[in-house]
């Protein structure tokens, strides 16, 4: 499998310093909950790092705040070299806008077609129509579903609802990729290839950070590991 539709759009970023930087990370809710404890790592650009751990070790949590779903307690945390503790609204669009994301429930719109859920990115970016639909049709005929443009999400089985997640998360090319559980739900040949097409799109310069249980999935398509217990690092195999 090869990733054409890597090249249309480059990203350019200062090579030194690391893509995310963390630094004594906090991250405690309302609730007095410590989601995250004093997490101290660095993820350098081009990386392919599997983030596992129990359920509530906080992977979720600090994926989140790798795109600003949520703000650091504590801590430093930079992005992209943007400090996501003083980010402004507009920061965290840009941030935003050079990160692709994928969650274990897809969170498609049901109300939208294939072609416009992979399309939304590049609508938020201002692309116009004419731009765009060639741009869509490649990354859904590189996932394998350019027959299902324009089916509505409904009509899709669970791991084609995924490769259309996928596709949406990579239409505007950005560097880095953010995976939360991203085969939790599919059986074992589906989550393989959810899986090239993530190895490949780091094959093809995105840095990919994935949360995972399917701890088996790393024996054949091997990475960094890190490892989270009870929100803290207890784990780096790099």
């Amino acid at each position: 499998m090869t990733c054409a539709v890597l090249v249309d759009t480059v990203w350019l970023m200062p090579e030194k310093k690391p893509l995310i930087h963390m630094q004594q990370l906090m991250l405690r809710y309302p609730t007095g909950k410590t989601a995250l404890s004093g997490i101290t790592l660095d993820i350098k650009k081009g990386q392919f790092v599997y983030m596992i751990g129990e359920s509530g070790a906080g992977k979720s949590s600090l994926l989140r705040m790798f795109y600003g779903g949520v703000r650091p307690s504590s801590g430093s945390l930079m992005v992209q070299h943007l400090d996501m503790r003083d980010a402004n609204d507009a920061k965290i669009r840009e941030i935003r806008q050079r990160t692709g994301i994928i969650f274990q429930d897809h969170r498609l719109l049901f109300s939208r077609t294939v072609f416009e859920n992979v399309a939304l990115p590049l609508r938020v970016q201002g692309w116009q129509t004419q731009r765009l639909i060639p741009r869509v049709r490649k990354v859904l005929e590189y996932v394998g579903l350019a027959d299902r443009l324009w089916s509505y999400p409904q009509a899709l089985s669970g791991g084609e609802q995924q490769r259309v997640a996928i596709a949406r998360a990579m239409t505007a090319n950005p560097p880095l990729i953010l995976a939360d559980e991203p085969t939790g739900n599919l059986d074992v040949d589906t989550a393989r290839r959810v899986l090239d097409y993530l190895m490949d799109l780091h094959r093809n310069g995105a840095t990919v950070i994935m949360a995972t249980h399917d701890l088996h999935l790393l024996e054949s398509h091997p990475g960094r590991v890190v490892q989270l217990h009870g929100g803290a690092l207890v784990g780096d195999d790099s």
